[in-house]
């Protein structure tokens, strides 16, 4: 019983481990919470501090989304294959939103995307590389790392109900919350699509 508090508990603080804001902090000497779009992600830190930022960035938010899942196989052990991972699912979420509203953060966190990828890495490995190939294509196509994110969002859950053959199971709850997640932490993203005033990947946010 104390386990299955304690997992998601655990996954939330991991999730606090913000690498955007640690790193800027340590490495560079800066908040990037005060730099360019004053959001802690990857793409930031790519647009502020430099392309070496922005892969630390998005190798530490990811593989805090993969220790939280980790954690809670080997904490809350189930039998392998089996689609209704509750527990697993459920510290993916956690991690997810602790990502994105770090109580040691004052709540001012990511998107989400990066630990987003790392639970899927984890979980469900063929879903998330088959979500690079509409990332990707529109990444290097219009250059608009929002509008990729938001389109992994939407699609996220639906990729992973055809990989399950329509089996609505955990999983599939899992990746709609966080595709759901993905897409309100954009909303901000989505507004300057519509009025032409999203900046792109490689222009330097003033």
């Amino acid at each position: 019983m104390l386990m299955k508090v304690l997992v998601p508990l655990i996954a939330y603080l991991l999730g606090n481990f913000n690498s955007g804001i640690i790193f800027s902090k340590l490495l560079y000497k800066k908040d990037i919470r005060a730099l360019g779009s004053k959001n802690p992600g990857m793409t930031n830190a790519f647009r502020v501090l430099g392309k070496a930022a922005g892969v630390l960035v998005l190798v530490f938010d990811a593989l805090k989304g993969v220790a939280a899942v980790a954690l809670a196989r080997w904490l809350l052990p189930q039998p392998l294959g089996t689609l209704d991972d509750f527990w697993p699912c459920l510290a993916a979420l956690c991690v997810v939103i602790g990502h994105n509203w770090p109580v040691l953060f004052q709540f001012r966190g990511g998107k989400g995307v990066a630990t987003t990828a790392g639970v899927t890495l984890f979980l469900q490995p063929p879903v998330l590389f088959l979500e690079l190939i509409p990332f990707f294509l529109l990444l290097f196509g219009v250059k608009y790392m929002s509008l990729a994110s938001i389109a992994c969002g939407v699609l996220l859950p639906v990729m992973t109900l055809l990989w399950h053959g329509g089996q609505a199971n955990a999983l599939f709850w899992l990746s709609l919350a966080l595709g759901l997640l993905i897409v309100f932490q954009h909303r901000a993203n989505i507004l300057r699509l519509l009025r032409h005033k999203e900046n792109k990947l490689f222009q330097k946010k003033k």
